[in-house]
């Protein structure tokens, strides 16, 4: 396991969210796919980093400011009630408030 704190985040957030009811998984968005690409510095092997369907902007204190989180709802799932329930599951995880998360569902399975 990585000992970068905000990896660990990343993942923890990332349970919390696969473990909501109505989650299919986890896919980011064209726009997402699209402002990665433009604003990511490639790795040590000249790639681009693959993009995440969970990004975490923090303050200047280094706590979470905003999460972004895509996912993909299954088809016998309200979508809305799918994303509130995303919404509750990443703020407690990432401790901090709901309204500091964004989600968007990016397909219906």
């Amino acid at each position: 396991m990585s000992s970068n704190p905000a990896k660990i985040l990343t993942q923890q957030v990332t349970d919390a969210v696969l473990a909501a009811p109505g989650v299919a998984c986890l896919r980011p968005g064209l726009r997402s796919l699209l402002h990665l690409a433009a604003s990511r510095q490639p790795d040590a092997n000249g790639r681009p980093d693959p993009g995440t369907a969970v990004r975490i902007t923090y303050d200047s204190r280094g706590r979470v400011a905003a999460l972004q989180i895509d996912i993909v709802v299954r088809a016998q799932h309200q979508a809305a009630r799918t994303a509130h329930a995303v919404r509750l599951a990443a703020a407690e995880a990432a401790a901090t408030t709901p309204g500091a998360v964004r989600v968007t569902v990016t397909g219906i399975v």
